[in-house]
């Protein structure tokens, strides 16, 4: 009988552990994120735009990195 009780008791606890593991793996920058996708079509966030500036200094970089 206590043989049988021990079994049930590790398992409860077996149990308990795999559940706060489970729920501690949802990392925060995961939540809220899209899980339905729509073929051909961007769901996420619009892109921020870039000042004339940056747009100049991506063109000056890629140009020099060509051979």
């Amino acid at each position: 009988m206590r043989d049988a009780n021990r079994k049930s008791w590790v398992f409860l606890a077996c149990c308990l552990v795999a559940g706060g593991i489970a729920l501690a793996g949802c990392r925060s920058e995961e939540r809220n994120r899209i899980i339905r996708f729509e073929k051909g079509t961007y769901l996420g966030n619009p892109d921020q735009k870039l000042s004339d500036e940056q747009v100049n200094e991506l063109r000056f970089r890629a140009g020099s990195q060509r051979s």
